[in-house]
């Protein structure tokens, strides 16, 4: 609960109203100048919005736990609790956990999908994202969220983890289940039950899977865990406890791929120079998607718990109370970055950003996620010439109250004049 004051920005600030979406960073700067930490008492929530703040409080391990990082701003009803009382622990899920417990799962997720072993499946890479535009280069115009954005980092998380290509449906309907769990969006009971059914049903699925793994291990993720962290005798996991791991990552990885490629594109749709220049030199790619990172982070916030009364910014924040960290905000911060408004791929400052996190949770999979975005976009850029939106189509926002992103984006291109088509 507050304490104290609470300030009009809190009784102002909704990230689930559709009206607030294109002025988001206007409402963040106003709190960075006015209120750099706030109370917002519809959903219990605390906020930190300047960059130095967020960095103080992403390493006051003493202070601050990311035990509940995977949990609504809101308590879940009853009904939907129960559902996901009948499912595993969310002890060991990667970001919903500190030092101790969190040092070994980071390191063996980190080591499967470090840069070593990305630049290894590089390839692979390119031929997935290469059989996906096949499918609509032809066509002259295409949904990209559908089409692309979505399936690409799938496929790519479902190869790495280790479950069947023919299943992509199948976990495409549990991830959108897993992201309206944690949206907090103003959805029917029912709708949730239905969500939380679906989470739980993924647990069982994951757990089926490692226990296959158990008896004939293969060269992905689910036999790399089980033999990091079930089968050495110093951690001794139960494979009950490990089911989160492997969701984790399959979710994370391709629900933020998705929504940073759709960034990335329509920052282009936006700067036609800035794309003529980009397919001219690809090499401009890499820092193409930093800015994005900083621009418009996928993750637009992350929460910890305050494990003491603590002082942030002169305000005091409640022990146990819920705080949102706004990466959004602080990437926006001119404290921290020249000209924050401005989408500018030659900034100098832009390897501060939060996009992939900060310290101890800094994203494992972020090399992965930089070769697939690099990837997707010079092939794209490359096979669609003189790529443009689709004036009757606008792109779609999703609702969400840490995520934030296109969930549909059109566009359309010349057929015919370009290699590969």
């Amino acid at each position: 609960m507050a304490s104290g004051h609470v300030a009009d920005i809190g009784l102002r600030f909704d990230p689930l109203d559709p009206e607030q979406t294109d002025h988001r960073y206007a409402l963040w700067a106003d709190a960075r100048e006015h209120h750099p930490v706030f109370y917002r008492p519809k959903s219990d929530v605390w906020f930190v919005t300047r960059y130095q703040d967020v960095e103080a409080v992403l390493k006051d391990v003493h202070s601050f736990s990311k035990c509940d990082d995977f949990a609504p701003a809101q308590p879940w009803p009853e009904e939907v609790q129960r559902v996901l009382d009948h499912g595993y622990s969310w002890d060991y899920f990667l970001s919903n956990n500190d030092p101790p417990i969190h040092t070994p799962l980071k390191r063996v997720v980190s080591k499967a999908i470090s840069r070593r072993q990305t630049t290894a499946i590089a390839e692979r890479v390119q031929d997935i994202a290469s059989e996906l535009i096949d499918d609509f280069v032809q066509d002259g115009i295409a949904e990209l969220g559908e089409q692309l954005a979505w399936p690409f980092p799938a496929l790519v998380a479902l190869e790495i983890v280790g479950f069947p290509r023919e299943d992509m449906d199948l976990l495409k309907r549990w991830g959108d289940e897993w992201v309206l769990l944690f949206s907090d969006a103003p959805v029917e009971t029912e709708v949730m039950v239905r969500a939380a059914e679906q989470f739980v049903a993924f647990q069982n699925y994951v757990l089926e899977h490692l226990r296959d793994r158990e008896r004939n291990p293969r060269d992905d993720l689910l036999s790399h865990l089980i033999r990091e962290l079930h089968d050495a005798p110093d951690i001794d996991l139960p494979l009950e406890d490990i089911v989160n791991i492997p969701i984790n990552v399959m979710t994370a990885g391709h629900v933020t791929g998705t929504l940073l490629l759709l960034e990335e594109i329509s920052e282009l749709l936006r700067h036609p120079e800035l794309m003529s220049e980009v397919r001219r030199n690809p090499e401009k790619i890499p820092a193409l998607v930093e800015e994005a990172l900083r621009f418009e982070p996928p993750v637009h916030g992350t929460f910890v718990r305050a494990i003491a009364d603590v002082e942030v910014a002169g305000v005091r924040i409640p022990k146990n109370a819920s705080v949102l960290l706004s990466y959004g905000s602080a990437n926006h911060d001119p404290g921290q970055f020249r000209c924050p408004e401005a989408f500018d791929v030659y900034r100098t400052d832009v390897k501060h950003h939060l996009g992939f996190g900060k310290g101890t949770h800094f994203c494992p999979g972020a090399p992965l996620a930089r070769l697939e975005q690099r990837v997707a976009l010079e092939l794209l850029l490359e096979r669609c010439p003189n790529l443009r939106a689709v004036d009757d189509r606008p792109a779609e926002r999703m609702q969400h109250f840490w995520l934030r992103g296109y969930q549909a984006l059109w566009v359309q291109w010349d057929v015919g004049d370009a290699p590969g088509q």
